[in-house]
């Protein structure tokens, strides 16, 4: 069966180079699949450098070059929505270039996705190995996404499915802001659980800027929902307290929250996703 791993990169090719190495090794045992590499190159600085090596499990890299800088996310969309073009059934594993996400999970992600054709399998973050900050803001985000959407997003862009799931994982456009979020509003999902590696070099270019609005991009996939579940929250606090001070202090921070989410929602607006072709400058066969 095909195989397709879609790996977003912006000059990280040195963590791609062994990332590519990690995973020939982890699937040559496995005759069962024909794995194929998909780069979405997010329009590098750095000049392509990856190397072409005499790969035992990888039959095919291909890179799409893009000309803008999207960002992962919308890299990611582009990619998926060039693979629906694709008519045959094959299995898509998403995952990041830099090895924080362990290519010797993709063997059972896989296995899981073949027994489950109809789900997405999601690697869920067991232990993370950033900073006391970082983990600390991470949990805020999950518990905050949580009570607001109802949804526990503990996975990110390290997921393993068939192909036959794209039309609905694409369906309205949501991966456009967050490809975890688009996973659980269109698909049903089977969790798996996995520590979160070290980078293979360097340390993360993210911003703590970045990495809050990476959090408002998850959550606005459900802006809709939010708002909803934000006006009974409101209603509940102004009427079951009498400390109208922290009432009035708790319903305007919901007030910024939904008012960042339609910001966000606006920034990242979708009108390119209608014009695929004119975001992608080439595509090149290593």
């Amino acid at each position: 069966m095909k195989h397709v791993i879609l790996i977003p990169v912006y000059n990280d090719w040195k963590s791609l180079n062994k990332l590519l190495i990690e995973i020939d090794k982890c699937l040559k045992d496995d005759p069962s699949f024909t794995t194929q590499i998909l780069v979405i190159n997010d329009l590098s600085t750095e000049k392509c450098n990856l190397s072409n090596k005499n790969f035992s499990s990888i039959k095919k890299i291909e890179i799409i070059n893009l000309n803008k800088n999207l960002g992962s996310q919308k890299s990611i969309a582009v990619g998926l929505n060039y693979l629906k073009k694709t008519k045959d059934n094959f299995f898509i594993t998403v995952m990041d270039g830099d090895g924080e996400d362990n290519p010797y999970e993709i063997k059972k992600m896989l296995n899981k996705a073949v027994k489950y054709e109809n789900f997405v399998i999601t690697s869920n973050r067991k232990k993370r190995r950033e900073s006391i900050l970082v983990v600390l803001l991470y949990r805020i985000h999950l518990i905050i996404s949580f009570l607001f959407t109802f949804k526990w997003i503990s996975f990110g862009n390290f997921t393993t499915f068939s192909s036959k799931n794209l039309v609905k994982l694409l369906s309205n456009n949501s991966s456009w802001y967050a490809h975890s979020s688009s996973v659980l509003k269109n698909c049903r999902i089977k969790r798996l659980y996995a520590k979160r590696e070290k980078r293979y070099f360097d340390k993360s270019k993210l911003n703590m800027f970045a990495l809050v609005e990476h959090s408002l991009r998850v959550n606005a996939v459900f802006l809709p929902r939010i708002f909803i579940i934000s006006l009974i929250y409101s209603s509940i606090i102004f009427w079951a307290t009498r400390n109208f001070n922290l009432d009035y202090l708790i319903i305007f921070l919901i007030l910024i929250f939904n008012i960042l989410l339609l910001f966000i929602r606006k920034k990242h607006y979708i009108k390119d996703l209608f014009n695929l072709d004119n975001l992608i400058d080439n595509i090149k066969s290593l």
